[in-house]
């Protein structure tokens, strides 16, 4: 009977296994796993041997039954499988003689130990109220402390240790919102089968194999030691945003730094200032002016043109337009001649629509020449017109 009772432990937790490993049970990732917590518990548990335990010729020899302390430790060494060790305080038995038809008489008692070894499967994790955990492993019993009753001093029993395989079934409570402590019951069976041998003087005296094959009650309280968690690990940095695309180069045939598709002023001569559309902040205007006047004349329309789309192109620029002379001449004629020049670009500028508001004018005389006023060529040079730019370019 008791073998049965084995086996159908033995297939419910090998029929559970893959059960739980389709249902992601096994996983060491899962929520309130349990690898690494070891499970300690403590409690009694009362050694119940079966009912006749050897066959005497008619009378059978039965071990009764007895209750002591009894502690168990278990390490989870995944989320649903750990090792649990029982020990126990030793366990004292009575041993009668029962013949058929007459009382029971004591003849005997022992002390044992049966520490087991075992490996559990627990189906839920951590954070369950209920606990339920089988177990299969192997136990050792052994015994000590045999005494005869109204033998001589010379005779004594001798019970072999034993070696076979246990079971256990149990559940865990959880008491408390932690889940830490709990109550906890279980029922374990376990092979014990010793041979029983009386010693004397005269010689041994072999009786036979003591089937005990107890079962054992037992209920107590718990605690889980949770496995210490990691240290958090700190999330790396996020890393810079990449710089910024390099703006597209763009085409500046003059090299004025305005592109060319903004550049108001193409063909600016290299080292002029110019503003943000790339027109200069300063220009001579090549007007040819005769000897001793102030009239423009005819071959200088084109420049005045393109100075008059240079201020529609351009609506921020605001200018002051200045006259100057060569060197023939008192100054003080020169300073009016100068002005008079200036004055005639200012008007034509006015005619053609220029804000007059945009533009003032001055003459500078011969103070500020440009080329050598010995020469005809450089005379003539010194006889110009420029406009120097008032606003900031933009």
């Amino acid at each position: 009977m008791h073998s049965k009772i084995l086996k159908a432990m033995v297939v419910a937790t090998l029929a559970a296994a893959p059960l739980a490993a389709q249902a992601g049970i096994f996983s060491d990732t899962a929520p309130g796993a349990q690898k690494g917590d070891w499970i300690v518990r403590a409690g009694l548990s009362q050694v119940n041997p079966k009912s006749e335990n050897l066959d005497l010729d008619g009378a059978f020899v039965v071990v009764d039954s007895d209750i002591s302390p009894t502690f168990d430790v278990t390490y989870m060494f995944s989320n649903h499988f750990g090792i649990e060790l029982l020990a126990a305080y030793p366990f004292t038995h009575g041993i009668d003689l029962k013949p058929e038809g007459g009382p029971d008489s004591r003849i005997a008692q022992t002390d044992h130990l049966p520490p087991t070894l075992s490996l559990v499967w627990r189906p839920f994790d951590d954070k369950a109220t209920f606990q339920p955990y089988v177990g299969v492993g192997m136990n050792y019993t052994m015994f000590f402390n045999e005494q005869l009753r109204n033998a001589p001093n010379s005779v004594d029993l001798k019970l072999d240790d034993s070696f076979g395989p246990a079971a256990v079934i149990g559940t865990d409570i959880a008491l408390g919102e932690d889940k830490k402590w709990f109550l906890n019951a279980a029922v374990r069976w376990m092979d014990i089968d010793t041979d029983a041998t009386i010693e004397s003087d005269d010689g041994n005296d072999e009786l036979g194999t003591v089937e005990i094959d107890p079962f054992v009650y037992t209920v107590g309280f718990g605690r889980r030691f949770g496995a210490p968690l990691p240290p958090p690990v700190e999330a790396a940095p996020p890393p810079p945003p990449p710089p910024p695309p390099a703006p597209a180069k763009c085409s500046d045939a003059d090299n004025d730094g305005v592109c060319d598709e903004a550049d108001k002023c193409p063909g600016t001569p290299a080292g002029v200032k110019v503003d943000k559309v790339g027109c200069p902040l300063e220009q001579t205007l090549k007007l040819l002016f005769d000897f001793d006047s102030a009239e423009l004349r005819p071959e200088s329309i084109n420049e005045l043109e393109r100075l008059v789309k240079f201020m529609g192109d351009v609506p921020f620029a605001t200018a002051l337009i200045e006259g100057h002379t060569d060197s023939k001449g008192s100054d003080a004629y020169n300073m009016t001649l100068s002005d008079r020049r200036a004055k005639s670009v200012f008007d034509y500028l006015t005619s053609r629509g220029v804000d007059p508001a945009r533009l003032s004018s001055i003459g500078k005389g011969e103070s500020a020449p440009i080329a050598d006023n010995a020469t005809e060529e450089g005379r003539q040079e010194n006889r110009r017109v420029m406009l120097i730019r008032t606003d900031t370019g933009g």
